[in-house]
């Protein structure tokens, strides 16, 4: 599904008492800056339009930003990501975004939320799961970021953890840590015994073979 971010040019720049008065008007101030654009792009975004998209997707999601100026015309359409967003320390009320622009065929590096599915074995027997990491850093290009990873935890026993490099991703895509790096893991809780197969060494039918080497000697 494509998002589309319709965006204005901004020409009102650093005056604190006009961007005041654009969002008393329901806009939000924006920016885009990124590879792919020359220079960074001061825009508007309509308030209400855009807190309806930014309900339903993540930093990860690729985004159609399309920018025109003040008669309409179109002058920009880019791949965007939302690279921040600032809220007012008072209101909580989102007061400016900021939109990352990549270069097509270079990579990039963006924060790409874990999606968690099934019930882990170890936590069916009592343990305990902990997510070390909610999100990872990506490398990939652009058109190949996932929106979210997804990992199944179904088959992860107590004491077991999944590490980075125990993870499928899509063709093109590296998490940028370290591979032995732990995601998610079952802690063992205080008193809960940990069922354990034992190994038994058979020493005897080498004993037995020595025996009768001996015997014919």
């Amino acid at each position: 599904m494509e998002h589309v971010v319709n965006a204005q040019l901004r020409s009102v720049v650093g005056k604190k008492r006009a961007v005041r008065r654009l969002r008393a008007q329901g806009v939000i101030p924006a920016v885009a800056y990124g590879p792919g654009v020359e220079k960074p792009l001061n825009l508007t975004l309509d308030k209400n339009n855009f807190m309806k998209l930014f309900k339903v997707v993540t930093e990860s999601t690729p985004l159609t930003l399309v920018v025109t100026d003040e008669n309409g015309k179109e002058v920009f359409k880019h791949m965007a990501f939302i690279k921040m967003v600032q809220y007012d320390k008072v209101t909580d009320e989102l007061r400016h975004v900021d939109f990352y622009i990549p270069e097509a065929h270079h990579k990039m590096k963006i924060n790409v939320p874990l999606h968690i599915v099934g019930k882990a074995v170890g936590v069916e027997k009592g343990g305990i799961m902990e997510v070390i990491h909610h999100e990872v850093t990506v490398e990939a290009l652009p058109d190949r970021i996932p929106e979210q990873i997804e990992i199944d935890v179904t088959k992860l026993e107590l004491g077991h953890s999944i590490r980075v490099k125990d993870v499928e991703l899509p063709e093109g895509v590296k998490i940028d840590l370290d591979p032995e790096d732990v995601l998610i893991t079952i802690v063992v809780p205080r008193g809960l015994e940990v069922e354990t197969t034992p190994t038994t060494e058979t020493v005897e039918p080498e004993v037995l073979k020595k025996g009768k080497k001996e015997e014919e000697e």
